[in-house]
C-alpha cells in the first residue's frame, strides 16, 4: 500500500513495551481481511481522506468522535480517531481508550464469524469451529425445540454496551418472547446499589447517564470513593474537571490510594476502605447544626419541612390528611398548613388561593431566616409545570397564575412543641438533625482514621462555599453501606443548594426533556406519577427517574400476568420471596441481577409449588465471568448440566464467550450505523446524535436488532415478531408498519451481506422519521446536520435551567416531586418487614463487616480496586495493541498488587516479588506480583480491576495481571443485591 496509518513515534515507548519488532508491526496497516471492506471507488494513486461521525464504545460516557479514514484504489481505512470538536459533551476531546478504538476493529484476535462448539467438548474449553449464520439459527432452532425450552427459561445477560445503546431493543424482545429474566451487568454493582442512594433524594434513575456535575463553575469539589469520573477516565467530565481546576477550584479527594483524581486534587485524604460513610454523615451533621445550608432550598424544594412523629412501634412515619398529602408548620405564626402531594413548591397550600389571598412575598421576608442563605425572593412555581423539547407532545411553559404565588413559609425548625391528631411532631429536618446526634467529628476520626479536626475543617470549608459539588460517584458496590453513602452525598448536595444549578450537579438535557414530557402527560391525564407508570406514550423514551424505576420493577416482579402471559416473575423475584417465606436472608429490590441464579440452574427454585428453572443464555456484550464475583459462580452456572443452551454475541473471545454452545460476532462500532438516534449522552445540554458507519464490516458480523428479531423469530415464531414489532412502537415509539415498510426495501439493499443489518437500518430509518416528527423537521435535515456536524444541537444548559431546572422550575421525578431527605421508598420496604440498618428512612450510619475495629493481623490486608485509565472494567479491550502497549510500559503500576513500604518490609516483600493472596472469609487465592509504593494506605492493598484475563485467545492480554473476580466471593446488601465485593480481608506471602 502506499499509505500508513498514524505511527506512535516514541522509540523508547517501543522499546519499553516489549513487543520490539512485533509492536512495530501492530501499528503498521494491517492488509485486508475477508474480503469485506469499505466500499470502492474509482481505483487511482490518489489518496482520499473523508471523516464521518461516531459515539465511543468504550466506556459509558459515549463520547461524540470524528473518524478519519483514507481511501486507496478501493481500499477505504480507517485512520485516526478524535473527539468531535462540534460537541459540547466531551469538547472535542478524547482519551487513550477512544483513540486506540480503531484497533478494536483491526484486531487480529476478533471473531470473525459464528462459531459451534465442538461436539463432544465442554463449556469453558474454548473449541469451537466456524460456521455460517445459518447453520447458527439452525442449531440455536433445533435446541429451543428439542429442549423445550419455555419462555421463563431463558435469561438475558446484558453488558452496559447493550444497555446503553440496544434497551429499545432489549425491552421490546423479553416482553414479546415472554422473558422475564435479565441480569444487567454492571446494574449489580454499579447502577442500582451506588446509584439509587441518589436516585433516592434527586428522582434520577441512573446517574452516569443522568447528572452531569458543573465543575466548570463550581469552587469547591469534593471526590468521595470515586477516581471513576475523573480518572478512570470519563472524558466529558474530565474536561469541566481540568476547567474547573484552571478557574481555581479546590479539589479535596478522600481515597485509600493516591488515585489519578487524588493526584490532582489540592488535598489527598487517606481514609480507611469502608468508612467514607462516617465521614460524610459527620460532616452533614456539622453542616446542619452551623446552619451551613440554602435554607430557602430546603423550605421550599425539598420534604425538610414536612412533619413525621413516631409511631407506637418506635416508627418515624409522615404527617399526612386523608389524601396522602403532606402537612407542614407555617413559619412564625403556627399554623399546620397542607401542601400539594405531588409539586415542586411548599411555598403554597394545597387549596387554590387568590392574588388578594397571598402574603406579600417581601413582608414574609422582612426578617432573613436562619440558615437561609438569603432572600427567598424567585420565580412562581407550580406543582406540575410543562415544557421541552418543541414538538407534539409537549407545549410550551405556562405563564405563571394567580394561584401559583408563595402564601406562606414552612418552618424548618419549630419554635414550639406541636401537636398533631394527639401527636407530637416535628420537621423532617428536626428528625434528621437528632439521627445525627451521635455521629461526631470524634466519632467519625476513630472509624476513619483521619483527625477530627481535618474533618471539620473539610466540614467547614464545604458547607461555607458556593457553588460546591460532592460527586456523586460511580461503581457503588464495595460495601454493604454503598447505598447509604450515596444517599447521604446527595443529601448535603441538596444542603447547598446545588441540584440542578449552575455550579452543581446538573442533570442532562435529556433528562430534563424525559421529566417534562411526562408532567405534560401527567397534566393532560390529570393523573398522579404512580398511575402514569402504565399509560405514558413511549416509556422507554419518556418516563424519568423513579417513574421509570417503579416500571422496571412492576415488569419483573410482576405475578398478575400484566407484562408476561405466565404470570412468573424474574427468578430473581421469585428466589427472593421463596428464601423471604423460608425465613432466610432475602433482598428486596432484586432489580436485574443474579441473586437466585445458582439456585435456578440447579432447580432449587420453586414458585408456587412448581420448579422455576433457567436453562438457557443469550449473553450480550457481556463478560460475568469478569464482570460478576466470584468467577466460580458464573462458571458453574454456564457449565451445569441442567442448562441447554448458551448464546453469546460478542466482539472479541472475552473469559465468557468459551462457555457458550454458539458464538455470533457482533460488528464494531465503528463499522454500523447505528439503528437510532439518542439523546447525547451524559450532556448538560439537549442534543441528538448517532453513529455513522466509518467502514462497512470487515467480517461475517451481524448487528445486535437483527439478531434479536431473528431470534423471536426462533422462540416464537412469525407471531413473536410481529409482537417484537408491537412492542418497539409501544415502549419506543418506532411505528410497527414503517419498519415493516423500510424492513421490505432495505433487505433487497443488504442482499451483499445476506441481509445481515438489514432489520437495524429499516429502524434506523423508522427512528430518524419519529426524531423529524418530534422537533418538527425531516429526516433528510437531521441527517444533513448529522452528517457534516456529528451533533444535532437543540439548546444549551443555561437555556434549560431557566425553564427546565429541577426542582426550581420543575418536581423532581420523585413520589412527592421535591428533593427527599425522609425516603417514601424506605418507609415502604420497613413496612413490608425489611427493618435492617440498610433501610432507615434518614441518613444514617451502616457499619460494614470490614474493617470491624479489630486488630489486622501481621500478614493480613484491607482490599480495595479500581479502574485503570487505559482499560474498561474488566473489558477485553485490554488486548487492544495500542493500549496493552501502554500497560505494558506501566506494568509494575497497572497490574502489580499496591502494597505499602512499611507492611511490605516487615514481610519480606520487594516490588515485583510474586505473592500469594487468600481471602481471610472465602479462602479463595489468586497469585500476583507487588508493587511497592507509599501511595497507598498502609493497611490496605490495591489491584486494578482492568487485568488478570484467562482466555489465551485474546493474545495480547492473558496471563497478565490479577483478576479481582478470583478474590471477591459472592456477598450482598439486602436492598438491591449490591455486591460487598470489597467487604473482607487478605493475607499475604511470598508465592
Amino acid at each position: 500500500m502506499g499509505w500508513k496509518i498514524p505511527r506512535l513515534s516514541r522509540r523508547a515507548f517501543l522499546k519499553t513495551t516489549g513487543y520490539g519488532t512485533a509492536g512495530l508491526s501492530l501499528l503498521s496497516p494491517i492488509s485486508p481481511l475477508g474480503g469485506m471492506v469499505g466500499k470502492a471507488v474509482a481505483k487511482d494513486e490518489q489518496e482520499q481522506e473523508e471523516v464521518t461521525y461516531s459515539i465511543c464504545n468504550f466506556c459509558s460516557s459515549l463520547c461524540n468522535l470524528e473518524v478519519t479514514t483514507r481511501t486507496k484504489n478501493g481500499d477505504k481505512r480507517i485512520a485516526k480517531i478524535d473527539g468531535n470538536p462540534n460537541s459540547t459533551l466531551n469538547r472535542g476531546k478524547i482519551c487513550a481508550r477512544g483513540q486506540a478504538g480503531m484497533r478494536q476493529t483491526y484486531d487480529t484476535d476478533r471473531l470473525k464469524t459464528p462459531m459451534i462448539r465442538v461436539e463432544g467438548t465442554k463449556r469453558g474449553e474454548y473449541k469451537f469451529r466456524e460456521a455460517s449464520w445459518e447453520e447458527a439459527w439452525k442449531y440455536i432452532e433445533d435446541k429451543q425445540k428439542s429442549a423445550k425450552i419455555q419462555p421463563w427459561e431463558w435469561t438475558m445477560v446484558g453488558g452496559w454496551t447493550s444497555c446503553v445503546f440496544y434497551m429499545n431493543w432489549a425491552v421490546p424482545f423479553a416482553v414479546a418472547n415472554q422473558v422475564p429474566n435479565i441480569i444487567a451487568s454492571p446494574m449489580q454493582h454499579c447502577v442500582t446499589t451506588g446509584h439509587l442512594g441518589t436516585d433516592m433524594v434527586t428522582g434520577n434513575f441512573n446517574i452516569h447517564d443522568e447528572v452531569l456535575p458543573d465543575f466548570d463553575n463550581a469552587k469547591y469539589i469534593l471526590f468521595v470513593a470515586n477516581n471513576a469520573s475523573i480518572g478512570a477516565v470519563s472524558t466529558c467530565r474530565m474536561v469541566r474537571f481540568a476547567e474547573g481546576r484552571k478557574r481555581g477550584a479546590k479539589v479535596v479527594a478522600l481515597d485509600p490510594r493516591c488515585s489519578e483524581t487524588a493526584a490532582k486534587a489540592d488535598e489527598w485524604i487517606q481514609i480507611r476502605p469502608g468508612t467514607d460513610l462516617a465521614f460524610m454523615l459527620a460532616l452533614m451533621k456539622i453542616m446542619m447544626e452551623k446552619g451551613f445550608y440554602d435554607g430557602e432550598f430546603l423550605r421550599r424544594y425539598t420534604n425538610m419541612p414536612f412533619l413525621v412523629y413516631t409511631d407506637d412501634q418506635g416508627e418515624l412515619r409522615m404527617v399526612t390528611d386523608e389524601e396522602g398529602r403532606p402537612k407542614v408548620v407555617e413559619e412564625g405564626l403556627g399554623n399546620i398548613r397542607v401542601l400539594e402531594q405531588f409539586s415542586n413548591n411548599n411555598f403554597k397550600e394545597a387549596r387554590s388561593t387568590t392574588a388578594q389571598d397571598s402574603t406579600d412575598v417581601d413582608h414574609v421576608h422582612g426578617q432573613e431566616q436562619p440558615g437561609s442563605g438569603g432572600s427567598t425572593r424567585g420565580e412562581d412555581h407550580y406543582a406540575v409545570p410543562s415544557g421541552a423539547r418543541q414538538d407534539p407532545h409537549v407545549a410550551a411553559a405556562h405563564t405563571p397564575k394567580d394561584d401559583q404565588t408563595l402564601t406562606f413559609l414552612p418552618a424548618l425548625k419549630l419554635s414550639q412543641p406541636v401537636m398533631v391528631d394527639g401527636k407530637p411532631v416535628k420537621t423532617v429536618f428536626e428528625a434528621q438533625l437528632e439521627a445525627l446526634a451521635e455521629y461526631t467529628p470524634e466519632w467519625a476520626a476513630a472509624i476513619t482514621g483521619i483527625p477530627k479536626e481535618t474533618i471539620e475543617r473539610i466540614s467547614r470549608e464545604f458547607g461555607t462555599t458556593r457553588p460546591a459539588i460532592v460527586d456523586p460517584g460511580w461503581h457503588g458496590a464495595r460495601f454493604g453501606n454503598a447505598l447509604m453513602l450515596r444517599r447521604v452525598q446527595a443529601m448535603v448536595q441538596a444542603l447547598t443548594g446545588g441540584i440542578d444549578s449552575v455550579g452543581g450537579w446538573v442533570n442532562s438535557g435529556e433528562v430534563h426533556h424525559k421529566a417534562a414530557h411526562m408532567y405534560k402527560d401527567m397534566e393532560e391525564m390529570g393523573i398522579s406519577i404512580d398511575a402514569l407508570v402504565g399509560k405514558m406514550h413511549e416509556p422507554l423514551l419518556n418516563l424519568a427517574g423513579l417513574a421509570f424505576i417503579k416500571l422496571v420493577i412492576g415488569a419483573f416482579s410482576d405475578q398478575k400476568g400484566q407484562f408476561f402471559k405466565h404470570g412468573k416473575p424474574g427468578w430473581s423475584w421469585a428466589f427472593s420471596q421463596q428464601e423471604k417465606e423460608a425465613g432466610r436472608f432475602n433482598v428486596a429490590l432484586p432489580v436485574m441481577t443474579d441473586t437466585g441464579l445458582h439456585e435456578s440452574v440447579k432447580g432449587e427454585l420453586q414458585f408456587k409449588g412448581e420448579p422455576y428453572r433457567t436453562r438457557a443464555f443469550l449473553i450480550n456484550a457481556a463478560n460475568p465471568v469478569r464482570h460478576y464475583y466470584p468467577d466460580t459462580y458464573w462458571r458453574e452456572a454456564l457449565s451445569h448440566e441442567n442448562v441447554e443452551l448458551v448464546v453469546a454475541v460478542d466482539v472479541l473471545p472475552s473469559d465468557t464467550v468459551p462457555y457458550a454452545d454458539v458464538i455470533l460476532p457482533n460488528s464494531t462500532y465503528l463499522e454500523r450505523d447505528e439503528p437510532t438516534l439518542y439523546g447525547n449522552g451524559t450532556n448538560q445540554d439537549l442534543a441528538l446524535t448517532t453513529r455513522y458507519a466509518a467502514i462497512d464490516p470487515l467480517y461475517d458480523t451481524d448487528e445486535m436488532a437483527d439478531i434479536l428479531y431473528r431470534l423471536t423469530g426462533i422462540i416464537s415464531g412469525n407471531q413473536g415478531q410481529e409482537g417484537f414489532l408491537q412492542m418497539m412502537e409501544m415502549l419506543v415509539g418506532l411505528k410497527a408498519a414503517n419498519v415493516k415498510k423500510y424492513y421490505a426495501e432495505t433487505q433487497q439493499t443488504h442482499q451483499d451481506r445476506q441481509g445481515k443489518g438489514a432489520f437495524a437500518a429499516a429502524c434506523r430509518k423508522a427512528s430518524f422519521n419519529f426524531y423529524a416528527e418530534r422537533i418538527k423537521t425531516t429526516p433528510q435535515h437531521i441527517d444533513k446536520v448529522l452528517r457534516e456536524k456529528g451533533v444535532y444541537h437543540e439548546e444549551d444548559m443555561r437555556e434549560i435551567l431557566a425553564h427546565q431546572a429541577m426542582p426550581r422550575k420543575m418536581p423532581v421525578p420523585t413520589d412527592s416531586g421535591r428533593v427527599e431527605f425522609f425516603s417514601g421508598l424506605m418507609r415502604a420496604q420497613r413496612d413490608l418487614g425489611h427493618t435492617q440498618d440498610n433501610f432507615q428512612v434518614l441518613a444514617g450510619w451502616i457499619a460494614p463487616e470490614i474493617p470491624d475495629g479489630k486488630a489486622l493481623g501481621a500478614d493480613e490486608f484491607y482490599f480495595i480496586y479500581g479502574k485503570s485509565p487505559t482499560v474498561s472494567h474488566a473489558s477485553t479491550n485490554s488486548n487492544n495493541p495500542v493500549l496493552s502497549g501502554i500497560n505494558k510500559f506501566k506494568d509494575d503500576i497497572y497490574k502489580g498488587v499496591w502494597m505499602h513500604p512499611d507492611r511490605a518490609k516487615k514481610l519480606g516483600i520487594g516490588s515485583g516479588d510474586p505473592i500469594r493472596l487468600t481471602n481471610t472469609k472465602s479462602g479463595q487465592e489468586a497469585k500476583g506480583r507487588a508493587y511497592v509504593t507509599r501511595l497507598v494506605h498502609k493497611d490496605t492493598l490495591f489491584i486494578h480491576s482492568s487485568f488478570g484475563v484467562e482466555n489465551k485467545a485474546l493474545t495480547r492480554t492473558s496471563g497478565d495481571g490479577t483478576a479481582t473476580s478470583t478474590l471477591i466471593p459472592h456477598q450482598v446488601e439486602p436492598v438491591v443485591a449490591g455486591f460487598r465485593s470489597q467487604e473482607f480481608t487478605l493475607k499475604v506471602a511470598r508465592a
